[in-house]
């Protein structure tokens, strides 16, 4: 008890002889926290720029490979829409097979017969 009555009157001596600190630290904090309140705001401005430009991008992206893909399925090309599977894979060999004897047909007349080769892999030496 006797501490906290010693406090309490200690308070105002200690307080009154800080106050010229006190008022010489206060401007700055508070020039400090309006530069780091304005860098802060700034930093949150850019972030939200990038954030709509990308979206801005990924968007023109996706219009592209739209794009990309009507045209390659107009020109019978495969596109990235199309999914991948075991008898797709067959069915797009037999037709691409197909069409490369008729353009050589096409391109070479009815007289002569063309015939497609096969590419061959080299296979190393074995002993």
């Amino acid at each position: 008890m006797a501490l906290e009555e010693v406090a309490v009157q200690a308070a105002p001596e200690m307080i009154e002889g800080l106050q010229p600190l006190v008022d010489l630290i206060q401007p700055l904090f508070l020039k400090a926290s309006l530069l780091v309140g304005g860098i802060f705001g700034i930093y949150l401005l850019l972030l939200i720029a990038r954030v709509h430009y990308e979206r801005k991008k990924v968007k023109l992206l996706q219009d592209i490979r739209y794009d990309l893909d009507q045209l390659n399925s107009f020109h019978g090309i495969k596109t990235s829409k199309q999914k991948k599977g075991f008898f797709g894979k067959i069915v797009r060999f037999f037709k691409y097979k197909s069409r490369e004897k008729k353009m050589a047909k096409e391109f070479y007349g009815e007289e002569e017969k063309i015939e497609i080769k096969k590419s061959t892999k080299k296979k190393g030496n074995r002993k």
